[in-house]
């Protein structure tokens, strides 16, 4: 497999340490590695509210909840993507979301665009350690809650869209918004909350050249 980072190598990390300084850009040969179906190999987070059971990634607080917001990072950075994915919110309680274009930010945050999962929430477009709601309707109609969802994420270029089970929710031109950056999961400060991703697959729109992409940028962040 060839791997293609955005700088110099990454370097060595360990489940639930800090997102590796320089992320891996994802290309169409390495995008079966962003979820392996079996660990939480290339993603870093809280290993105590994260786990894969049965080929899903879990998030799970316990308890009193969470006081703060907790990140789970991949390893992998997009530009020009699609996201899909199934996701599960356990008696549709709680809050979470899907970071894209994204980066690490102090005290474990995430600083970027955020596909909302959540009552209230659901197909809403948020930026973390931004400007706040970018797409404020919602797509609530379009969930069966407490059951698995599809979800799709598509940024190409300064346009976002999302869809849920098919139906179009976000569909935003946003020029000030970043162009690239990592993926990540979040569990929302609050109650506690049990999140489900499943079948996680990822494709790279608008590959370059050979060559073209070293030279293009240096940092994914």
């Amino acid at each position: 497999m060839k791997v293609q980072s955005l700088g110099c190598p990454p370097a060595a990390v360990h489940p639930g340490s800090s997102p590796a300084q320089v992320p891996i850009l994802a290309t169409p040969d390495n995008v079966t590695s962003l979820f392996n179906g079996r660990d939480l190999t290339g993603w870093q987070g809280n290993m105590e509210l994260w786990s894969v059971q049965e080929g899903e990634i879990v998030g799970r607080s316990q308890g009193k909840g969470l006081e703060k917001n907790e990140f789970l990072f991949s390893d992998f950075a997009a530009e020009d993507f699609e996201l899909t994915f199934q996701v599960k919110l356990v008696d549709d309680v709680g809050n979470s979301g899907v970071q894209f274009r994204s980066q690490p930010a102090e005290h474990g945050e995430a600083k970027g665009y955020q596909a909302d999962i959540g009552p209230g929430w659901w197909g809403k477009l948020y930026e973390e350690l931004g400007r706040a709601i970018l797409w404020d309707k919602p797509g609530e109609q379009h969930v069966r809650k407490g059951e698995w969802n599809d979800y799709k994420i598509r940024a190409e270029g300064t346009r976002i869209q999302t869809w849920i089970n098919g139906k179009l929710c976000v569909d935003l031109d946003d020029p000030e918004g970043a162009r690239r950056g990592r993926f990540a999961l979040q569990l929302h400060a609050g109650p506690a909350t049990e999140v489900r991703f499943r079948d996680v697959k990822l494709k790279v729109l608008n590959v370059p050249a050979a060559g073209e992409a070293t030279a293009k940028v240096t940092s994914a962040e």
